[in-house]
């Protein structure tokens, strides 16, 4: 052992006498103290402190860092600065950034987590709906998961693609497609900070499939009690069953409902009234569902339930963000649906039963899942107007939903 540690000393010791023989420079480990320490002499020398970074004096007595590389064939050499205004360690980073530069790598570079931060940081202030906020952090959030510790520069358009088809294999095409869009942004975004060069997302959502008429599937009324049937006898988490049941009662968009939090007081349990904020409508005003018996009950259940002020329906793994519509889905697809009923289907289904029973005005129906035509005069619809026929609209509805649901009154 002795042996091979003397043989190694030797070896170390001819190959600085080599490269001094060479080079006419001398090879050893720099440290402050001994670059203060060089003296001038009559003419320049210098000494290298490894990996082409080397200290020459001067007669003058200045001293000068110079970084010796080769690049495309040719041998070349960089002055980085002087001594002392650059100590060593100071001189290494300099000599390793350059050298990284040379080789077209970034220093220094954000992860994609930091870069979509700064984003909405900047984005974010001009945002007036706080839904769309939410919305645009929980779809960057999704999309990007798996990459946010990831340098930017290092993120490929096939990690990008994997993510995407991920999305797209649960189904939910739109949010694929949303939420690459966003990322789009950012790399942008990126690219114009000067952090990256290329953008990953080009090309990346051609693995998107059209998105067809299914997407939007929804049952007959009359498959509701053989749906519900399933559902009912299938395991669902307490809360998730409410959401889905409140879904289908009050006939609201799945985002106008998950997004539903305490803090805003928008659920009067009371009063029997649920005023969904301007900045979650589609139509950007406030709309108000009247709350029937059965609606007001789950609403009574969550609140009995809830931990904080925030979102009523919690994602399960971030508390602070609301549960994901692809959860509601889930539940759909998991009983056999797959292709035949969304998210969205609950209001078509209102709609069609509400039509079909001839019961109520199509104005009224149209008010209650918030489509106001185009050609009506903004405002000309109002709480007190069509208040009496959309609550005894949605009593009867609630009653036809416990009919499916297979929920009778003990007598």
């Amino acid at each position: 052992m002795i042996n091979q540690i003397e043989s190694l000393k030797i070896t170390v010791y001819q190959t600085r006498m080599l490269y001094q023989r060479y080079t006419g420079i001398t090879l050893e480990m720099l440290s402050d103290l001994k670059v203060k320490n060089l003296k001038p002499q009559e003419k320049r020398y210098s000494i290298a402190d490894g990996e082409g970074l080397i200290i020459s004096v001067f007669p003058s007595g200045k001293k000068k860092w110079v970084l010796s590389y080769r690049h495309h064939g040719k041998q070349n050499q960089k002055t980085l600065g002087e001594y002392p205004e650059i100590g060593c360690k100071d001189a290494r980073n300099l000599a390793r950034d350059f050298k990284s530069q040379l080789s077209g790598k970034k220093i220094n570079v954000p992860t994609l987590g930091e870069v979509i931060q700064e984003w909405l940081s900047i984005m974010g202030p001009r945002w007036t709906s706080d839904k769309y906020k939410y919305t645009v952090i929980y779809r960057l959030n999704y999309i990007s998961e798996d990459l946010s510790d990831t340098s930017i520069d290092e993120i490929e358009r096939k990690d990008v693609v994997k993510k995407v088809k991920e999305i797209v294999a649960k189904g939910t095409i739109e949010t694929a497609k949303r939420s690459l869009r966003l990322l789009n942004d950012v790399f942008n975004f990126a690219i114009a900070s000067d952090y990256t060069e290329k953008n990953p997302c080009i090309l990346a959502g051609d693995v998107i499939p059209k998105q067809d008429v299914e997407n939007l599937a929804a049952l007959k009324p009359h498959q509701m009690t053989e749906f519900w049937t399933k559902v009912q006898q299938s395991y669902v988490t307490d809360d998730l069953m409410i959401a889905l049941k409140l879904a289908c009662y009050t006939a609201v968009r799945i985002s106008e409902l998950l997004h539903a939090r305490w803090d805003t007081r928008e659920i009067d349990l009371n009063k029997k009234e649920w005023i969904i904020p301007a900045s979650r409508m589609k139509m950007r005003r406030d709309h108000v569902v009247p709350l029937t018996d059965q609606t007001v009950k789950l609403f009574k259940i969550m609140y009995d339930r809830k931990t904080d002020e925030g979102f009523i329906f919690k994602h399960t793994r971030k508390p602070n963000m609301p549960c994901r519509s692809e959860s509601i889905l889930a539940i759909i697809k998991r009983n056999g649906y797959a292709k035949l009923m969304t998210t969205h289907g609950f209001r078509t289904v209102f709609s069609t039963h509400a039509n079909e029973s001839t019961l109520f005005r199509e104005d009224v129906i149209e008010y209650q899942i918030a489509h106001v035509p185009k050609n009506k005069i903004r405002g000309i619809y109002n709480r007190a107007e069509y208040w009496p026929e959309r609550l005894e609209l949605m009593t009867w509805y609630a009653n036809e939903v416990d009919r499916w649901m297979k929920i009778y009154e003990k007598g």
